[in-house]
């Protein structure tokens, strides 16, 4: 009898030895990137060892590497069956979701591609720096911008190499946009004297040349002033513009003189930044007398962009000298004109606030009455009539909206939406309009105004919330903790699409738990579209309730609902 137990005890040890041995032979193929002969070893064990869970496992792991999802998915099923703990197994789970991102970043279709890149991204996985670099390098110029986007919140050595190769030799403007905010974010030195070309050329657009300079500011760490007086002397527009921005952004008290010079430039942007260096900074190393005489001819100026600007530094030097200009700007027969002139006032603050409280009242522009609300409302003066302007601005301007930063960055300026479709973003419009009106529902909540519920309700009964993968990936932020206790009180409104669409905005935006089961529930029966933005928000959510979901929305026979699917398990797992 000890004979026979003994003989057990050790064939039992045996096959654990031989199990564990052929899964490490299984691990070292994967290892390798060699998942044909890793499958090959996996058959083998598992017909080996047929009742063994450990093989059973490397089956499923080797099937996710060489891309056969449905077979891993089949495996996976059969084995859970049996096994019903693996539903908590986060690694297998994991490489079954990989598997399928990994055969999408494969696939000939465009759309596929892009989400299974969006949903790479959002898994903040080691594993996701080979496919962004695969993407950096993708003959489509969406899927390399999108990929670019995604690389500077990563930072890896590889992908800032591809960063510094793209801005060589990237010939797609949008894309070369990315890059070079891309090559700022990451902090890239080497790419230094390629962004300093770009600043000085006359060949380049603006848009480029400002962000060429936003890149530059955010790789130094610090710029001795004896390399900005050459760039304030420059003949070149662009490097005049680099150093008003350097100057304000180092607070660099020695070159004071020539950024005040600068206000007589003959380019108006560079006229613009250094106002924006006066305001922001070196008004406080001058006195009134001397910041008066240097501000009255920009003042006077035809150019809306100066003379606003000069208004708005007027207005926090002595409040007599800038009413007259914003009096003028704000009855300007161009629309943009006096929208501007709103955004720049309200950016005063307490010193524009009786001529805020003016335009409030008697303004016939709906959106310099909106713009001059919100800077009230910062300032807690005229709360009541304030509000009552936004509210009704929010129930009846049908247009789509939009924050603009034209010409001056620094004024933020409430608009009609000049947003065009893009292809990276679809619905990109639709999207920006959405978080502009939310943000003016906060406005309303944070000061406790009752009709912020009725807004927000009546914004979810006329537009259609989700916004998509890719607006997801580099749009969305944190949402006001505000306004989503406004959202949260629409859980129980009798409108069942209200309900829907609060449950996707507490998700995106406040990652709240507590409506999981009403997305989940309401998949079944929805659009291709909204099955999206569901399978989006359970992953942003994350919560190892969703496993099961998620992985029966695997077999969906749609590519696109797999990838989001695998991202957002990923995610979940990732919490």
């Amino acid at each position: 009898m000890r004979q026979w137990i003994f003989l057990s005890l050790s064939t039992a040890s045996l096959l654990t030895a031989s199990v564990e041995e052929g899964i490490r032979r299984v691990q070292a193929h994967l290892l390798i990137d060699d998942p044909t002969s890793a499958l090959q070893e996996a058959e083998q064990l598992v017909g080996a060892y047929p009742e063994s869970k450990e093989a059973g496992k490397a089956m499923v792991e080797a099937l996710a590497a060489l891309g056969y999802e449905e077979k891993a998915l089949n495996e996976w099923n059969l084995l859970s069956a049996r096994y019903p703990e693996l539903i908590a197994d986060r690694r297998l789970l994991e490489e079954v979701a990989w598997g399928v991102l990994k055969k999408g970043i494969s696939s000939t279709q465009y759309g596929v591609r892009l989400g299974a890149l969006i949903g790479s991204y959002l898994t903040h996985d080691v594993r996701a720096v080979p496919i962004l670099l695969k993407m950096m390098r993708d003959s489509n110029a969406v899927i390399r911008s999108v990929a670019v986007q995604m690389a500077s919140g990563y930072g890896d050595a590889a992908l800032k190499d591809e960063v510094v190769k793209m801005l060589e030799h990237e010939k797609v403007w949008i894309v070369r946009l990315e890059v070079m905010k891309a090559a700022g974010l990451l902090r890239i030195k080497k790419v230094v004297p390629m962004l300093e070309t770009l600043v000085q050329s006359d060949k380049v657009m603006a848009e480029e040349r400002q962000t060429a300079i936003e890149a530059l500011i955010n790789i130094w760490d610090h710029v001795e002033p004896s390399a900005i007086l050459p760039l304030a002397q420059s003949n070149r527009a662009g490097l005049r513009h680099l150093a008003c921005a350097i100057a304000t952004h180092f607070r660099t008290t020695e070159v004071k003189e020539e950024i005040v010079k600068l206000l007589s430039d003959t380019h108006p942007d560079v006229r613009i930044a250094a106002l924006n260096a006066v305001g922001l900074f070196y008004r406080e190393k001058m006195e009134a007398a001397e910041l008066k005489e240097v501000l009255k001819p920009r003042l006077e100026e035809n150019d809306p962009g100066v003379a606003i600007t000069a208004g708005w530094v007027a207005m926090l030097v002595d409040s007599s000298m800038g009413e007259p200009v914003f009096e003028k700007w704000l009855n300007d027969s161009l629309s943009e004109n006096r929208r501007l002139a709103a955004a720049a006032l309200s950016s005063t603050g307490a010193r524009g606030a009786a001529l805020a409280v003016k335009a409030l009242k008697e303004n016939a522009d709906p959106y310099v009455r909106a713009n001059v609300a919100m800077g009230l409302i910062g300032q807690r003066k005229e709360v009541a009539a304030a509000s009552d302007c936004l509210y009704e601005f929010l129930s009846t301007e049908k247009r789509m909206w939009m924050w603009d930063t034209r010409p001056n960055p620094l004024f933020q300026t409430l608009a009609p939406s000049q947003v065009r479709h893009i292809d990276q973003i679809p619905n990109y419009p639709e999207a920006i309009d959405q978080m502009t009106r939310l943000n003016l529902v906060s406005l309303l909540a944070m000061v406790e105004d009752p009709r912020a519920t009725a807004a927000l309700k009546s914004f979810l009964q006329r537009k259609k919330w989700g916004i998509t993968g890719v607006a997801a990936a580099t749009l969305l932020q944190e949402g006001d903790e505000t306004a989503l206790e406004v959202v949260r009180t629409l859980l129980e409104d009798s409108d069942p699409q209200v309900r829907f669409q609060a449950c996707l905005v507490l998700a995106m935006y406040g990652k709240d738990e507590t409506v999981l089961k009403e997305l989940q529930g309401a998949y079944a029966g929805s659009d291709f579209e909204t099955k999206l933005h569901i399978l989006e928000a359970l992953g942003n959510v994350g919560n190892p309730e969703s496993y099961s979901f998620l992985i029966g929305v695997l077999r969906e026979p749609f590519p696109l609902l797999r990838v989001a699917a695998a991202a957002a398990l990923i995610q979940s797992m990732s919490r």
